[in-house]
């Protein structure tokens, strides 16, 4: 079976609300996800799935420092031909999912772009695109 990873960093827990949306989007097309907190994540669970879905806030222009030094790490195994993906939540700017995106193309992945970004907290519309995106990355993988 198809596997995605959704690593991702949450400040207020808006980014959290959209993993979890990626999450059910990506089971209902039939992926098996695997969906941890970046500071309970590892390379492995990037290096073990078909497709790895990273989700961060945005923080000072950029992204979340624990987020950013994670997908630093990844550079250490082979992404490449795998499909990823930035996602986030932000308050002002939206940087973060931008600069995961850049790291992740330099890595050879088949990066989806744009990365989804939603302002604050996700609302309905928000959620159901965020299930989109994660029933797009299933079927990209199966």
């Amino acid at each position: 079976m198809a596997k995605l990873a959704i690593i991702y960093g949450t400040g207020f827990g808006n980014t959290g609300i959209m993993a979890k949306a990626i999450e059910e989007g990506a089971k209902s097309a039939g992926a098996d996800v695997v969906i941890k907190k970046v500071d309970q994540a590892s390379p492995a669970d990037a290096e073990n799935a078909d497709a790895v879905a990273i989700g961060l806030a945005t923080y000072k222009g950029a992204g979340m420092p624990t987020v950013i030094k994670f997908v630093e790490n990844l550079a250490k195994i082979s992404l490449k031909g795998k499909v990823g993906t930035a996602f986030g939540s932000y308050g002002w700017s939206g940087e973060g999912p931008i600069v995961i995106t850049k790291m992740l193309k330099g890595y050879g992945m088949k990066v989806l772009e744009p990365p989804l970004r939603i302002k604050r907290i996700p609302e309905e519309e928000g959620i159901e695109e965020c299930k989109r995106l994660g029933k797009q990355i299933a079927e990209m993988i199966q």
